[in-house]
């Protein structure tokens, strides 16, 4: 059965990695077990979290986008675990199941959800935009994102939308600790062409004809 985690976390098919984090932080606070509510509370959690670590990371975002949850079968996802592999069946902050939310941000679990959210605030998102040359042949591009200088090698064959992480090379959180970068690719195509690049372009539109298309 095909899950819908865009229902599960309350927002749209093309929200933004902020409103993602946003609407997860909030069902996450306001059905964590250790409030009560019993099977049903932690039922709920897992379900918020099986669909926040899907739709937080750009790659398996877009392989559910594609197929489904069913793509995601056999729990490689983490389903059942929260933050990151952590289980939080009947843990409080103390040790104990208090039936309360009281230690909540003071050591334990608190020092649990600052690491997870300070890893995921820090985590930087960009967009850059390629000509379809790089995008089929490669190129290396010098970037500059967040003040962070570093050469990026466009692989060839290089498909808009594909999303490549650097780890290290997003925003400073806490101990000193950095997020990553996740490099969205867009293939821009050209609008006003030269009679130079036309003749090229009707060259190349021949050549397609003639092989029937690049997959044949």
């Amino acid at each position: 059965m095909n899950k819908d985690y865009y229902a599960t976390l309350g927002i749209s098919r093309n929200a933004s990695p902020d409103e993602i984090k946003r609407a997860y932080r909030k069902l996450a606070l306001e059905h964590h077990p250790d409030r009560g509510g019993g099977p049903e509370a932690e039922k709920k959690f897992k379900e918020i979290n099986e669909a926040y670590q899907i739709l937080s990371d750009p790659q398996k975002r877009s392989t559910y986008d594609q197929y489904g949850s069913a793509a995601f079968s056999g729990g490689s996802n983490g389903a059942g675990q929260g933050f990151g592999g952590f289980d939080f069946s009947g843990f409080s902050g103390r040790g104990q199941s208090t039936g309360d939310f009281s230690d909540f941000g003071f050591g334990g679990i608190g020092d649990i959800f600052e690491e997870f959210f300070g890893q995921s605030m820090a985590q930087v998102q960009a967009e850059i935009k390629i000509s379809p040359a790089q995008a089929v042949l490669g190129d290396k591009i010098a970037l500059e994102i967040d003040k962070e200088k570093f050469e990026f090698a466009v692989p060839p064959g290089t498909q808009s939308g594909a999303n490549f992480r650097f780890p290290g090379k997003g925003r400073a959180y806490r101990g000193g600790k950095r997020g990553d970068l996740i490099l969205v690719v867009k293939v821009e195509l050209p609008k006003n062409l030269t009679k130079e690049q036309k003749d090229l372009w009707e060259k190349l539109r021949e050549s397609e004809a003639k092989k029937k298309g690049w997959w044949s």
